[in-house]
């Protein structure tokens, strides 16, 4: 009985996240069209001069863009890598777990949801421009419709999960592949730059997209107020909320200033959401960032 009432359970579960796909789809499409058609970015391979960094010339590269002054400079052969090129593979991540399930407020996307909107577009995005795309954890990728919509089954399939890093001991980024980080990232500091570091010993492009509750930015209560813990059931009283709001807002600063000056000391880029901001103006944001030039060695 305990064997059945498991396969009922999943079954229900399995259920409940197809039936919450359209939904998430609709959303995606209709954000990443609108950015597609208001910035009219079509980077096709070859269409571009921005200069993203130099790297070592892979069997896969065309001999006619080899640097020879740089190549000339070292012990390799080198190209010029131009924006996140279209020849690539980009891996998308999303947090899950107790803390990414929170919303201040119900007029507003819970982190999760957030989270996974923004995976969804960037992945129609990055489709359109003909990349690679696949999840952190499973090696495939691809460009076709079948892929999108396996991209956001597993990421609704892996919510209940509590994975609030990257799983790096079990799968390791292929090499000149790019990661596209998108949670929370509320975890201490040391445990965020273990992760990192390991994700990025192949990384060519990283990104980290953190996000974040007004409530969790500004933390705005009145009065009594009982807290939970980020991922336990564990609870705190605090008589009067606005003893120890500017104290509050001076730590979770200071954490965010941390995961920001981490994605600088590995070259990648930082973007900081707020749930009750609109996610069309994030993403337009975020896609600017990956199109734009990027700083040279």
């Amino acid at each position: 009985m305990g064997r059945l009432s498991d396969i009922l359970h999943l079954r229900r579960e399995a259920e409940h996240h197809v039936s919450d796909l359209p939904a998430l789809m609709i959303k995606a499409e209709k954000i990443s069209a609108n950015i597609m058609h208001g910035m009219h970015a079509q980077r096709k391979a070859g269409s571009g001069e921005k200069f993203w960094q130099f790297r070592e010339y892979q069997e896969t590269d065309r001999p006619q863009d080899i640097d020879w002054r740089q190549s000339a400079k070292t012990d390799q052969v080198l190209v010029k890598q131009r924006e996140w090129q279209t020849t690539q593979r980009t891996y998308l991540w999303c947090a899950s777990g107790a803390s990414m399930d929170f919303a201040s407020s119900s007029k507003h996307y819970t982190k999760q949801d957030t989270a996974h909107i923004i995976a969804l577009s960037l992945a129609l995005l990055l489709r359109q421009s003909e990349e690679q795309i696949g999840l952190f954890g499973d090696l495939k990728t691809g460009h076709s419709e079948d892929k999108i919509q396996n991209i956001g089954q597993l990421l609704l399939q892996q919510s209940p999960i509590n994975a609030p890093l990257p799983d790096t001991t079990h799968f390791a980024l292929p090499r000149h592949a790019s990661f596209i980080g998108i949670g929370d990232f509320l975890s201490p500091i040391e445990d965020i730059t273990r992760s990192m570091a390991s994700v990025s010993t192949n990384a060519e492009n990283g990104l980290l997209i953190q996000i974040l509750d007004l409530a969790e930015l500004e933390l705005s209560y009145k009065g009594r107020v009982r807290f939970r813990g980020i991922e336990d059931s564990e609870l705190e009283l605090v008589n009067n909320v606005s003893s120890i709001r500017q104290e509050y807002k001076q730590r979770i600063n200071h954490h965010t200033n941390q995961v920001k000056a981490l994605c600088h000391e590995q070259n990648w880029s930082y973007i900081l959401h707020n749930t009750h901001d609109d996610i069309a103006d994030t993403l337009k944001n975020i896609w600017q960032l990956m199109d734009r030039t990027q700083v040279q060695p």
